[in-house]
């Protein structure tokens, strides 16, 4: 089974990751001959932890993310793009609570509760990213919150794109928490309503 978004294209999806993953290489040491940045080890550090984890191998839409955020995004210069960052929090939103949905379905049966983790997972992770943003602006004076021109404009922002697409995805999960599973080739769905469970 393909993954979304290139199912309608039935493009053979361990090629494609494997040429996204040389194109960002390609990249990184292109970025590092022309202008050496700090970045570049983020960038390398992500793509290495999404190798890895057996569990969103072969995922390309993961890989594609890093490269859109890390690669362009931060090495290339693309956030100076209007709404460039939006989008990827938007994204990023969609991703995680993915994510979420994938590792709390094996522990969490009820399909109320589990909805509401998966939003919580990701609201979290949207949070620790802006610390991360603050983080380099007080260590390295790497300024990706804005926070020079518009305050705390820009991570509330931030949080509330991502808390958005989390919805828009929980929301297509609870109906059709079926498409998502043999997406990712996940058990069937077994969830219950806790409003059902009492009933019986």
């Amino acid at each position: 089974m393909n993954s979304f978004p290139f199912i309608i294209y039935n493009i053979n999806m361990k090629t494609l990751y494997k040429s996204l993953l040389v194109l960002t290489i390609l990249t990184l040491i292109f970025r590092t001959l022309t202008f050496f940045q700090y970045s570049l080890f983020i960038s390398i550090a992500l793509l290495l932890v999404v190798h890895w984890i057996p569990h969103i191998l072969y995922k390309t839409e993961y890989v594609a993310y890093i490269y859109l955020t890390q690669v362009l995004g931060t090495t290339c210069g693309f956030y100076n793009l209007p709404y460039y960052d939006k989008f990827m929090h938007f994204l990023s939103g969609a991703i995680f609570v993915i994510i979420a949905y994938i590792i709390l379905k094996k522990y969490i049966k009820e399909k109320p509760l589990l909805m509401i983790m998966m939003n919580c997972v990701e609201t979290a992770i949207a949070f620790l990213w802006e610390v991360f943003e603050y983080s380099g602006l007080l260590l390295f004076n790497y300024d990706a919150s804005r926070h020079y021109t518009t305050g705390v404009h820009d991570t509330m922002q931030d949080m509330i794109f991502s808390f958005i697409a989390g919805l828009i995805i929980t929301y297509i999960i609870y109906k059709y928490p079926s498409y998502i599973d043999s997406l990712y080739k996940l058990p069937p769905d077994n969830l219950e309503l806790s409003s059902q469970q009492s009933h019986i």
